[in-house]
């Protein structure tokens, strides 16, 4: 399958873990930016894996999840590089955020599968379950750096943040570094702990204009913008929360928000989403 990629790529990553989160637990949330396309959520249920509920391109229904939460409270997020390679560069690739979440029921499973890593295109993955976080970057030539922490936020946009990485970053993206600053400034003022709408609130941030801003509105009607916000508020203990904000061109805007008890994984998600 071929990555969501191309120039008009951006999304911004962040999360927060432990005692920065209200209760405890993680919150971790992406924002989709694209030129103008539409985003849907879809239920999978592999025959061999855990089954997800993920974010995915409807415009192009053969390109992979670009975030979700699967049966056993793991959500996975991802962002391209700036200037990400061609699909041709990596023929035979493999989707990972989906793969993450078919296969992996924690953070800890996620960080065993190095195999999993070395067979993706360049990106960078955000994961979090109800104890901690940890941010991939995955570069050309296999090359792989791991952040990973129980307490305190994590962040991440469109370029590699890794010292051992930084010459990975093909261009130098003025909104990458814009979006990455503000979303640290807003992480690093509050001293309170975070609760799902704080996190919902930083996600619509405006402060730097149509085209700069974690929420982007674009300056023409061809430039990137944000087309959806998906957040997962994880307490330490107790079940997931999911929080998704779909902005699709022409369309009225698709708000879901509900917890998900056990129960609906196994008879009610895909009804109570989809009916």
């Amino acid at each position: 399958m071929s990555p969501d990629a191309g120039p008009a790529s951006a999304c911004t990553l962040f999360a927060a873990a432990g005692s920065r989160v209200e209760g405890g637990g993680t919150i971790i949330v992406k924002n989709r930016d694209r030129s103008p396309r539409r985003s849907a959520l879809k239920f999978f249920a592999p025959a061999d894996g855990f089954k997800y509920l993920a974010l995915v391109p409807a415009d192009t229904p053969k390109d992979p999840a670009v975030a979700g939460i699967n049966e056993k409270g793991l959500a996975v997020v991802d962002a391209l590089p700036g200037n990400p390679c061609a699909q041709e560069e990596y023929p035979g690739a493999i989707a990972l955020t989906q793969a993450l979440l078919s296969r992996c029921a924690s953070v800890d499973e996620v960080l065993a599968c190095q195999d999993l890593f070395r067979a993706s295109y360049p990106v960078f993955e955000m994961v979090a379950d109800g104890r901690r976080m940890a941010v991939i970057e995955i570069a050309p030539q296999g090359q792989v750096a791991v952040k990973v922490s129980d307490q305190g936020v994590l962040c991440h946009t469109n370029h590699y943040l890794d010292p051992r990485l930084l010459d990975a970053n093909r261009e130098a993206s003025s909104s990458s570094h814009i979006r990455y600053c503000r979303i640290g400034r807003l992480l690093s003022r509050q001293t309170c702990p975070f609760a799902l709408e704080d996190f919902l609130a930083f996600s619509q941030d405006r402060h730097d204009g149509p085209d700069n801003s974690i929420c982007r509105s674009g300056s023409t009607p061809t430039e990137t913008r944000t087309l959806a916000t998906w957040i997962v508020a994880h307490p330490a203990a107790g079940v997931p929360r999911v929080f998704v904000r779909i902005t699709n061109p022409g369309e009225r805007q698709k708000i879901v928000n509900l917890r998900l008890e056990p129960a609906l994984w196994a008879n009610g998600l895909k009804e109570k989403i989809f009916r």
